[in-house]
């Protein structure tokens, strides 16, 4: 079959070097140039090493970065290692009689093995040597069909939820070596993919085990296999879930699919945590935490524990809502009035800006990096900073409309300047998130009363808590654990999946999450959905540390709750820095309950408990201070204990600012 010629590529080549602001011609501009060949050798080839080429291509764009856009030659020459891969395809291309292809420039490109093509996909956990023996004998399946498999659905799957055309288009690719599968059920959570346990089955008839199914879009699973190989494929008990196989990503497709092998599994069905609360009550999963999830895992995740001081925004920052969302302004021109946000980000004056932001208000970014383009949703994400991973994700901003700029983005790339207009600050969205749950307070009302508690309104006070010195540890962690993400099977056999935010991170951050998800998921929507309900619980919980009286109530569920909240935090305690420093516990606890207010599929009455215990949170920081536990705060976070936070006006705001 014929292949696209070197001249066709050198166009495709020259053109990223002027996009890059390069001016020149490197190895990594015709690998780009290859890469967006569509059908061609290298993006297929790689495809089936589970990368797809749009992901291959902003990770060697975020390697070699933009260069500066003064010109300072004509032309665009070789760079010395381009020249010595052309004589390597050149040769290649004497041997087969025929002009320089994409295949013999790819191998050559393999053959050299020292560009910087070449070690960023190394750095993607490429078999290089596998890939150079693909590239002498592969060749690229133009078939876009999936194989006809027969798909079937049990009658665990609720016919209320609809498996969409692409949903089964993919599952027959990944399924492409069996002649059927059975759709056993989809299991529940709170990110937009969709998760479902599957069956294979023979020719013959045989069955085998269940896999677990993820199908989400084809970046974020590639983040997730690059995280899991990272962080977790050494690090995991045998019985737990593993990614075995790359992704399967259908070229031109938006969407990918991954398989956990779930080792161990008997052939039986396994259902999530959440499922398993709702068919067998809250009271037996106590037991389970503790021998079946944090036992087996410590010794390599959270028992990995090293001392790790920092301001908690460092940490929870980015599991808030965006710090703005904007619109592209209509005139570009960026008004005298604008408000100015560059990296590094001065805390102090940032607060002061964003309390005087309006609707329609023109705000510059600068030095804001690209986190993600998400077309399907027609939204560009920013994060300040070139630091840490959590530095990136720090004061995320999102820009609305990025589907009608012509020109690209790429994931990592520093963008000196960007203009928009604010549509949301983080306080709107926070804002409406408490409206929509039919507060029977004002929501700016200093606090809010609970039974006999006062507890703080986490609205006013996330802020300081945000600036707040933790002394805490750092291991590894799941980043995203909830009910939803913990499989159980016979016998009460635990495993995790979804590894799409395993990162090294505050080791109680995990816990923080599972406490927000056992009480939001696994307590109330037994109870009800009133805020009355939501206080009974955060009133148990109060009495539970001594604060108050036990309340009286007739509801088992509040008491089975108690018993696990126990449990958990039998748990944290063996996780603390310090003994007895809970602080560091609250802290974690009350900014994850907090962004659980704005999850649409958390029930009302899960969503009502999540603002009081984000507050009773803070109360009970405020209590520890107050009893002089803990270390003393800094000046700018002293008014967490000693007062009320007060809004500032205007023009206090340009005098600070000044």
């Amino acid at each position: 079959m014929p292949y696209i010629s070197l001249k066709d590529i050198l166009i495709n080549a020259r053109q990223e070097s002027v996009q890059m602001r390069h001016h020149y011609l490197g190895v990594e501009h015709l690998f780009i140039a290859m890469l967006q060949i569509q059908g061609g050798l290298a993006s297929s080839i790689l495809e089936d090493f589970g990368l797809s080429a749009d992901y291959v291509i902003d990770a060697i764009r975020r390697k070699t970065d933009k260069g500066t856009a003064q010109r300072l030659w004509a032309g665009f020459p070789y760079t010395p290692r381009v020249d010595v891969v052309m004589d390597i395809a050149n040769d290649l291309a004497l041997d087969s009689g025929e002009e320089i292809t994409e295949r013999e420039l790819f191998e050559a490109i393999l053959v050299e093995g020292d560009s910087l093509a070449i070690r960023v996909l190394s750095r993607l956990g490429v078999d290089l040597e596998k890939l150079h023996e693909a590239a002498q004998t592969y060749t690229p399946n133009r078939d876009p069909h999936p194989p006809d498999i027969h798909v079937n659905f049990s009658e665990r799957f609720g016919r209320s939820q609809a498996i969409q055309s692409e949903h089964l288009f993919l599952l027959r690719r990944m399924f492409s070596n069996s002649s059927g599968i059975r759709i056993e059920q989809q299991l529940t959570g709170f990110s937009g993919a969709v998760v479902l346990v599957v069956t294979p089955i023979q020719a013959d008839g045989r069955e085998d085990a269940p896999v677990v199914v993820k199908i989400d879009q084809a970046d974020m699973i590639q983040d997730e296999v690059q995280r899991f190989d990272a962080h977790v494929r050494s690090a995991l008990p045998l019985q737990t879930a593993r990614i075995e196989e790359p992704p399967t990503m259908p070229e031109s497709f938006d969407l990918a699919g991954l398989k956990y092998t779930l080792v161990a599994n008997t052939g039986s069905i396994p259902q999530d945590l959440r499922q398993h609360v709702q068919a067998n009550g809250i009271g037996p999963i106590a037991k389970l935490l503790r021998k079946d999830l944090f036992e087996p895992f410590r010794k390599t995740w959270w028992a990995q524990r090293r001392s790790f001081r920092f301001q908690a925004w460092q940490e929870y920052d980015l599991l808030l809502p965006p710090l703005l969302v904007l619109d592209l302004p209509v005139d570009h021109e960026p008004l005298d009035t604008a408000h100015t946000l560059k990296t590094p980000i001065n805390r102090v004056k940032l607060k002061a800006r964003m309390q005087s932001m309006e609707f329609g208000d023109t705000v510059i970014l600068e030095n804001f990096t690209v986190q993600r383009v998400d077309r399907q949703h027609n939204l560009l994400k920013l994060a300040a900073g070139y630091g840490s991973e959590a530095d990136k994700k720090a004061y995320k901003v999102e820009v609305r409309g990025v589907n009608r700029l012509a020109r690209t983005f790429y994931r990592g790339e520093a963008l000196d300047r960007f203009v928009g207009s604010v549509w949301k600050t983080r306080q709107d969205v926070l804002l409406e998130a408490l409206n929509n749950l039919e507060a029977h307070f004002s929501p700016q009302a200093a606090t809010i009363r609970v039974g006999e508690m006062e507890i703080p309104n986490p609205l006013l006070r996330y802020e300081e808590l945000l600036d707040r010195h933790v002394n805490g540890s750092m291991s590894k962690i799941h980043g995203d654990l909830h009910l939803g993400n913990i499989l159980v099977g016979p016998n009460d056999s635990v495993w995790l999946i979804d590894f799409g935010h395993t990162r090294d991170g505050h080791t109680l951050c995990d816990w923080a999450n599972l406490t927000v998800s056992i009480l939001g998921d696994g307590v109330m929507p037994s109870l009800g959905h009133s805020w009355d309900e939501a206080a009974l619980v955060i009133q148990a919980m109060a009495a539970m540390d001594g604060h108050i009286p036990m309340p009286n109530s007739s509801q088992q569920r509040v008491n089975e709750a108690i018993q696990v909240i126990g449990a958990m935090k039998e748990i944290v305690q063996e996780c603390l820095t310090a003994p007895g420093e809970w602080q560091e516990y609250w802290v974690a606890l009350a900014l994850c309950a907090l962004r659980a207010t704005t999850w649409k599929a958390m029930s009302l009455g899960g969503r009502r408990l999540m603002f009081l215990l984000s507050g009773l949170s803070i109360l009970e920081i405020t209590r520890h201070l107050a009893g002089g536990g803990g270390e003393t705060p800094s000046p700018d976070q002293a008014d967490l204990t000693d007062r009320l936070p007060i809004r500032v006006s205007r023009s206090e705001q340009e005098g600070e600012d000044s």
